[in-house]
């Protein structure tokens, strides 16, 4: 299994996930500003690691800090740069209010980068634990051979430290019960392509890639088990906010009657909103859309609309997969 980061000595090591397949670079992370700009770029990503990540950017800031007064004021700044990275996924958002709670009595630096590695630590250790335990949930739903599992963008090893959410429970099934995992490329970052099939070969998982285009004919033609997707934030009410395409697959399962399930661990709830019309989705650069591999494949006044996310009604959902319970509608969270 790899590892998407791990704590270094005084800073942070992580996969850099923009180079696979093609190679496997670690890189140091040494500042708070470097941890964010990782963020950015994608060299780290998935809901889990995210707050991961954020966790670690925080510890790194408080070692930066050279003054001799207003330390809260300082970490403020940084914690609200943070925040600022990527704005989708609840686990970022947690893991800085967790923070900013742990250390809200602290102007101590010394003392605040004890306790904030100390998170750090436990919060590693809490979604390893969640991995395994919300795998073993999931794996008990699926008893029988020959299962064909479809699945869109990254959710193992990658998108957590552990064996992941979605692709956990996927790697939690017994594997003489898998025939094949169907794995969408999910573009326009190509996620699935580059990340997920590259999980899935070093995990010896049977496997094929196929486009996003592809999944009612899919559907169609193969005696498809389930979808097992990830999540980036959960709604009061279930509803899902996920990679982009993820709203097309359900309502595609719906249609075949194919089981939709979401797997994520507990930390990716925001019991603040009470409906998905409250998740702020993200939308990034055209340049996503309208190149290729470092290529344009778009005309140069190409109006673009990128929306990283989408969101999944919980009506379309039929069970969520935590690593505390199994959870089926009616949701209420």
């Amino acid at each position: 299994m790899v590892k998407s980061l791990e704590i270094t000595g005084n800073y942070v090591t992580i996969l850099d996930q923009t180079l696979l397949p093609h190679e496997e670079r670690y890189i140091e992370i040494h500042t708070c500003r470097e941890m964010i700009d990782a963020i950015r770029r994608m060299s780290i990503r998935g809901a889990p690691a995210l707050g991961i990540a954020a966790t670690a950017a925080a510890w790194l800031a408080v070692q930066e800090f050279t003054g001799s007064s207003n330390f809260q004021g300082y970490f403020e700044q940084q914690l609200q740069a943070i925040e600022d990275s990527r704005p989708t996924a609840v686990n970022l958002f947690t893991a800085i209010a967790h923070i900013r709670k742990t250390i809200a009595d602290i102007d101590s630096p010394a003392e605040a980068e004890s306790r904030i590695l100390d998170c750090l630590r436990a919060l590693i250790r809490y979604e390893i634990n969640a991995c395994v335990t919300m795998g073993e949930n999931g794996a008990k739903l699926f008893q029988h051979n020959k299962l064909n599992i479809l699945t869109i963008c990254n959710t193992g090893s990658l998108a957590t430290v552990g064996i992941g959410t979605a692709l956990g429970v996927i790697r939690s099934i017994p594997r003489h019960l898998i025939d094949t995992v169907f794995a969408l490329e999910t573009r326009p970052k190509l996620q699935g392509a580059r990340l997920t099939m590259w999980e899935l070969e070093k995990s010896g998982i049977p496997a094929k890639l196929i486009t996003d285009g592809m999944v009612a004919d899919v559907m169609s033609r193969f005696r498809i088990a389930a979808c097992i997707v990830g999540a980036d934030r959960i709604a009061a009410n279930g509803d899902t906010a996920n990679k982009i395409g993820t709203f097309s697959l359900a309502v595609q399962a719906q249609h075949f009657k194919i089981p939709f399930y979401v797997a994520a661990p507990e930390t990716t709830f925001d019991r603040s909103l009470t409906d998905g019309s409250g998740i702020n989705i993200e939308q990034r650069n055209s340049s996503e859309v309208t190149s290729f591999a470092g290529t344009t494949s778009a005309t140069e006044n190409c109006r673009v609309y990128n929306p990283a996310f989408d969101v999944t009604p919980a009506g379309l959902i039929t069970a969520i997969i935590t690593d505390k319970e199994v959870y089926r509608a009616p949701y209420s969270f």
